[in-house]
């Protein structure tokens, strides 16, 4: 499902600044010494590889991920003293690319880009009230996962709404809580989990449809909801 970054430097992700910095981060760098530096690459460049997955997510076509993911870089480095230690490090760098894929080609600036939050959110998801699907929908999923080629899963996550995408990636992939979703995306706690309803149900009707395509509807015979 996931592809892999090929022009991100892994040791020292600033240095790959584009000419119009005018190398102001490299200095600064050199003026904090190395310490910083090699605390940045322990605590921050281990996640790498699942920013960048969040980035094809999050791109899907619109963008270049390994673009997003250096300009995250970029941009924690230059606030890395300020930034958590820990799992909350991690919140806070999938929050910096959320920012940056926004800023690179969110809604307003790039036809069929992000959006995370319309301007207007609808009552049921202020409100958090349920859609109409089975309670045991999550597990209906993964066993739909579980029976499918990763091509398949890979199709049908892609052709979700994109706001409705990033928040089952979010969950399902990188099992965030739904409270860190939300301050991820910088959505209301009830839009991530309205979302998150919705994109399984759509994701448990696309996969059921390609099990049935692939013969394998007698196996999920069980995890198709009645009527």
């Amino acid at each position: 499902m996931n592809g892999s970054p090929s022009r991100i430097d892994p040791v020292h992700p600033v240095r790959c600044m584009g000419e119009g910095d005018g190398g102001s981060a490299v200095i600064r760098q050199a003026a904090c010494g190395e310490t910083v530096l090699a605390r940045f690459d322990r605590e921050a460049m281990p996640f790498l590889g699942r920013l960048y997955a969040a980035a094809t997510q999050m791109a899907c076509g619109h963008a270049d991920p390994d673009d997003l993911v250096q300009r995250t870089y970029q941009r924690a480095f230059e606030a890395f003293e300020t930034l958590p230690e820990g799992a909350g490090l991690k919140v806070r760098l999938f929050r910096i690319l959320a920012d940056t894929a926004l800023d690179a080609f969110g809604e307003p600036n790039r036809p069929g880009g992000l959006v995370f939050q319309p301007t207007a959110e609808r009552p049921q998801e202020v409100s958090g009230e349920p859609t109409v699907v089975p309670d045991d929908h999550a597990a209906r999923v993964t066993q739909a996962l579980d029976l499918l080629p990763d091509e398949e899963v890979s199709a049908a996550l892609r052709r979700l709404p994109a706001e409705v995408r990033i928040v089952v990636y979010l969950t399902d992939a990188e099992d965030f809580s739904a409270a860190d979703v939300a301050e991820i995306l910088g959505i209301f706690p009830g839009s991530v989990r309205s979302r998150l309803r919705h994109g399984r149900s759509l994701l448990l009707e696309t996969l059921t449809a390609a099990a049935h395509r692939r013969g394998l509807l007698g196996e999920l015979r069980d995890c198709v909801p009645d009527d």
